[in-house]
């Protein structure tokens, strides 16, 4: 077994380089000075949540300019017909959340989209907890790039972001700045901060399928989602291209990537015609996953049905405290993880293999999160040698 781990290790370095990266689609635009921009996976770059907003004093009377919901996704703005925008009204306050955490990169880092008549100004502000802010500078009116170098701490990264009105123009039909829009232009992931670097290498390997594109990496991952990281660490291990099944025995789900997974026997349904898609998956039944993700790419011959014939060899780690709580089916899988770090323990020498109560069950307690599962496709990659 050592030589075949060996023998996969050696491979990876090549893989890596040849595997096509994951990514979401490139946002287009034009900015204030008529040139044309890309913003590298910008699809997914705009702001998706209102937190706060307080209008200005004066404000406008005319409603359709005062919907803060309008500035969120990318920006729709056109002519005044269209009402596409956000009057924050003189010393108005907009707080909006991303589904990325912006961070500074090369050149500006964020771009302000304000529209009509006049060019009202905004101070920019960056948080990553709504309770620290940092000035990251103005935007002039009309849409306007702020870098954040020197403005904030090194490698810090920021979900918030806060607009004030600067008070130019109160006397307008639509007092204070009004906003279409506003697009991180540098931009990761959001995840937890033990997370940082392994969903960044997940996406430098392409383990990140286009279902988890910009998404949030802390909250619990579904069986769809895990699904689909499976078929991406698969074609990471082996070199090659996985092909959906041609029977589709669920009624429930027909996504390409589960028919992918379900063909090469890594992801079965909760029943002969139920995948249950949105289900979530515990940290046992992902360990089971990824193991056969090993056992197919690396045992020729290996099936879900003959798994039994195909044992892994590994040395035995400490048991877990709650070794008991780990289903018989998944025990090896557990462990041979574990032996290889690749799921470790949750603190305590837990291993949290599921759910047993209803308040574990709802604070997701033995819930995968997408962070961790990308972790451990990363840890595949780099640690079965």
């Amino acid at each position: 077994m050592k030589k075949r781990l060996l023998s996969l290790a050696l491979t990876l370095a090549v893989l890596l380089l040849m595997a096509p990266m994951a990514f979401a689609a490139d946002y287009t635009f034009t900015d204030r000075h008529g040139k044309e921009r890309t913003v590298k996976d910008g699809e997914y770059s705009f702001a998706t949540r209102v937190v706060e907003f307080t209008h200005g004093d004066p404000w406008t009377s005319i409603q359709k300019n005062q919907d803060p919901s309008v500035t969120l996704g990318q920006p729709d703005y056109k002519g005044e017909s269209s009402g596409a925008d956000l009057c924050l009204g003189a010393g108005g306050v907009l707080v909006l959340e991303f589904n990325v955490s912006i961070v500074d990169g090369e050149g500006e880092d964020i771009y302000v989209f304000e529209v009509g008549p006049d060019a009202e100004a905004t101070k920019v502000e960056v948080s990553s907890d709504l309770k620290t802010w940092y000035e990251v500078g103005t935007a002039k009116g009309k849409t306007t790039g702020l870098d954040l170098n020197g403005k904030v701490p090194e490698d810090g990264r920021f979900r918030y972001v806060r607009l004030t009105d600067l008070r130019e123009h109160p006397d307008s039909s639509w007092p204070g700045a009004d906003i279409d829009a506003v697009l991180a232009l540098n931009s990761k992931p959001v995840t937890s901060t033990w997370a940082e670097s392994e969903i960044d290498r997940a996406k430098e390997y392409g383990l990140i399928p286009e279902i988890l594109e910009g998404a949030v990496m802390t909250e619990p991952i579904t069986r769809l989602e895990f699904a689909a990281v499976s078929v991406k660490t698969y074609e990471k291990l082996s070199g090659t291209t996985a092909l959906p099944a041609t029977v589709n025995p669920f009624t429930d789900c027909s996504d390409p990537e589960m028919l992918k997974a379900y063909n090469l026997n890594v992801a079965v349904g909760v029943a002969p015609d139920t995948f249950a898609p949105n289900k979530l998956l515990n940290r046992e039944q992902a360990a089971t996953m990824l193991t056969r993700v090993f056992k197919r790419a690396t045992m020729p011959g290996w099936s879900y049905e003959g798994d039994a014939q195909y044992p892994l060899q590994f040395t035995q780690p400490a048991r877990f405290a709650d070794d008991a709580l780990i289903s018989d089916w998944a025990r090896e899988s557990v462990y041979f993880m574990a032996a290889n770090q690749i799921i470790n323990g949750m603190g305590e020498n837990k291993f949290a293999p599921s759910n047993t109560t209803t308040a574990q069950e709802a604070n997701h307690y033995a819930n995968a999160t997408r962070e961790q599962a990308l972790a451990i496709a990363v840890r595949m990659v780099e640690n079965l040698k």
